[in-house]
């Protein structure tokens, strides 16, 4: 699929991902078109008579720009201040996640004051229907990672036992 850019010899070792310049731009580039994608989105929300509706303004542009170099910085921050792992910076790191997440719960929760009176506990309880089941979900695939992990870790590679 996607090839490291870095160079490296035969008999080392692959980077890992959060080490390799290339996959680094495209968590940047691609976490800031859709950060400036849901800022923008935001921008051009209103309210209509059926909720709430799209209505294009200049505005998105420059909202696209602040979501698409506040995510471009955040990831940067993560990647430079994860290989020093000095408290104080894996501190600054979980504040700036703290930021992040709440921002992304408060842009996801937005729209909600757009939707009618009579709705709102209905598309309430939908919302927390899904994160309940995706939650679940996610708490499988996790688990399931962590036993494959465990297994790898306890198995010895092929080849090595004599």
């Amino acid at each position: 699929m996607f090839r490291s850019r870095v160079k490296r010899e035969s008999g080392q070792a692959p980077v890992p991902l959060h080490e390799d310049r290339f996959f680094q731009y495209l968590v940047m580039i691609s976490s800031g078109l859709g950060m400036g994608g849901v800022v923008s989105s935001l921008a051009l929300l209103s309210s209509g008579p059926h909720g709430f509706e799209f209505h294009w303004t200049n505005l998105a542009y420059p909202a696209f720009a602040l979501g698409a170099v506040v995510s471009t910085v955040y990831w940067r921050l993560v990647f430079r201040l994860t290989s020093r792992s000095t408290p104080s910076s894996l501190r600054f790191l979980a504040v700036a996640s703290g930021g992040m997440l709440v921002f992304a719960v408060a842009a996801f929760l937005y729209p909600i004051r757009f939707i009618p009176q009579q709705k709102r506990a209905d598309v309430i309880f939908g919302l927390a229907a899904a994160v309940l089941v995706l939650g679940t979900i996610g708490y499988i695939v996790h688990s399931i990672v962590r036993w494959l992990e465990q297994d790898a870790q306890e198995d010895p590679p092929p080849g090595s036992e004599p």
